[in-house]
């Protein structure tokens, strides 16, 4: 058994990375005041935070209604541990992307 699994489900906390790419200035506005909420800018598309499951799921939400499928991307990168990484998003995967679970 890991530490982890000793720790509630719902005091755990995961570092969550987003980065998104939004093409019209209003969308990106809103997206920036919705992320600011939960997490810190570290740099102009990207933000940082540490996040509980609760926080992340109501993030991912707010975050996903905000986009416009046809011509945003946005990207959320969970890290459960250091050896264990889960990521989702939407917009255009390209082949050689990698993705490290």
């Amino acid at each position: 058994m890991e530490e982890r699994d000793l720790i509630p489900k719902d005091r755990r906390r995961y570092i969550v990375l987003v980065i998104y790419d939004i093409v019209d200035n209003k969308r990106r506005t809103k997206m920036v005041k919705c992320l600011e909420r939960y997490a810190v800018r570290v740099q102009k598309s990207c933000f940082e935070g540490f996040l509980s499951t609760e926080q992340y799921e109501r993030m991912g939400r707010e975050a996903s209604r905000l986009i416009d499928e046809t011509e945003d991307s946005l990207r959320i990168y969970v890290l459960h541990s250091h050896a264990h990484v889960v990521s989702w998003g939407r917009g255009e995967r390209k082949s050689d992307d990698v993705i490290i679970y």
